[in-house]
């Protein structure tokens, strides 16, 4: 009923894809600079002359809109929005550097032999941060911590990057060699250099580009950052200097973990390394299910279900009519990475036995050891609700 390239999401697909986008807020706020969220509109008008030029710069990838016989176009970042609130904002040299953040939803016409699940889409929704900074010295220690944030989130999923740097300037290369030196080294390996044709448009001077490598040897974009040095002035962001003078400050634009959906599919392809495969036990709609071998432990596995959801962690209780065997292989069919069965032995001595995907162990322990031990893979990431019946009967059954 949609488009191509458009993705859905059930109740557990928006519970992961929520807490992916909590992630990415938590992230960018830990780069330590001010960031300001920020929403605004995903339309924006074709006359306008910033937009116009800055939308000739992205080519033909564009969603146009007609609305009352004037021309708009989608955005497909949150570059229009972020500059129409920063170019209004009074800003001084002490207020740098400073974030705009917004998770965008962007909107892209690729061609339909392009689109891939989870990669390549026409409707995504991208974390998008602008860094502002006083100049190009400033611009590069910010890029640095970035370039370090990008790597360690990619290294903490499991994967790898290996990068693209595009450069529309040979003249900022050569300049800046120790720059780009020291980019080099922290990433430990070869990167590979684009130099873009002398005196294009491109509003960036350098555009680096991260791709891990998918469980299939295709290379796949995730986290991108770029250094702008034509928008502050083409969208006139100024900010005063030391000596009251205007001054155009240099953008950074980043997606730090890039797109939801990319992340998304990051995790899945790091998932399917594993056998079984797994998701981050934060990432997890269900973290923990209690199995009662019969209804008569129904109560029991409740209020274990109960306590374990009163710690800020996620848990459900299989209460079908099922044999022990089918209600495992539904719970390891969803990926659920500990499952407890709760009958006679675990009533009578609090002592639970654990199945736990990871290590395919089944482990004995009591409630507060799986507390702590699902907690402590979870630790530091965001926390959300189940947000579902905690009761398996009480759900529909959720079709792709």
């Amino acid at each position: 009923m949609s488009d191509r390239g458009h993705m859905r999401y059930g109740p557990e697909g928006t519970l992961i894809f929520d807490l992916i986008s909590d992630y990415a807020s938590q992230v960018v706020r830990s780069l330590g600079i001010p960031v300001y969220q920020v929403r605004g509109t995903n339309m924006f008008s074709l006359e306008n002359k910033a937009i116009q030029e800055h939308a000739n710069l992205f080519g033909q990838r564009m969603y146009k809109v007609e609305v009352d016989g004037k021309n708009y176009v989608m955005r497909y970042a949150a570059c229009f929005q972020q500059f129409a609130l920063a170019k209004d904002w009074k800003i001084n040299y002490r207020n740098l550097p400073f974030g705009e953040f917004e998770i965008a939803d962007s909107y892209r016409l690729e061609q339909s032999g392009e689109l891939t699940l989870g990669f390549r889409l026409r409707r995504l929704n991208m974390p998008d941060l602008h860094v502002f900074c006083k100049d190009t010295e400033e611009a590069k220690e910010i890029f640095r911590q970035i370039h370090d944030r990008i790597y360690s989130e990619i290294q903490k999923a499991g994967e790898d990057y290996f990068s693209l740097y595009n450069l529309t300037s040979r003249e900022f290369f050569e300049k800046n060699k120790s720059f780009f030196l020291d980019l080099v080294a922290r990433e430990a390996k070869p990167v590979l250099l684009c130099f873009y044709p002398e005196n294009t448009s491109y509003y960036w001077v350098l555009n680096i580009e991260y791709h891990i490598i998918d469980k299939n040897g295709r290379p796949r974009e995730i986290g991108t950052v770029q250094m702008d040095t034509g928008n502050a002035r083409r969208f006139g962001i100024s900010y005063t200097d030391r000596d009251g003078n205007n001054k155009f400050p240099i953008i950074l634009h980043t997606a730090i973990i890039g797109s939801i959906e990319r992340w998304l599919y990051t995790l899945f392809d790091e998932a399917l390394i594993h056998d079984p495969p797994l998701l981050p036990t934060w990432l997890c709609p269900v973290q923990v299910r209690f199995a009662p071998v019969s209804e008569k432990f129904l109560e029991k596995a409740s209020e274990l279900a109960n306590e374990v959801n009163s710690r800020n962690l996620r848990a459900d209780v299989d209460d079908r009519p099922f044999t022990v065997s089918k209600k495992i292989r539904e719970a390891e069919s969803s990926w659920i990475p500990y499952i407890v069965l709760v009958g006679e032995k675990e009533s009578r001595s609090q002592i639970l036995s654990v199945r736990i995907r990871r290590s395919n162990q089944i482990v004995s322990m009591n409630l507060s050891e799986l507390i702590n031990h699902v907690a402590s893979e979870t630790t530091g990431y965001p926390q959300r609700s189940l947000g579902i019946p905690v009761y398996v009967s009480q759900r529909p059954i959720f079709s792709t």
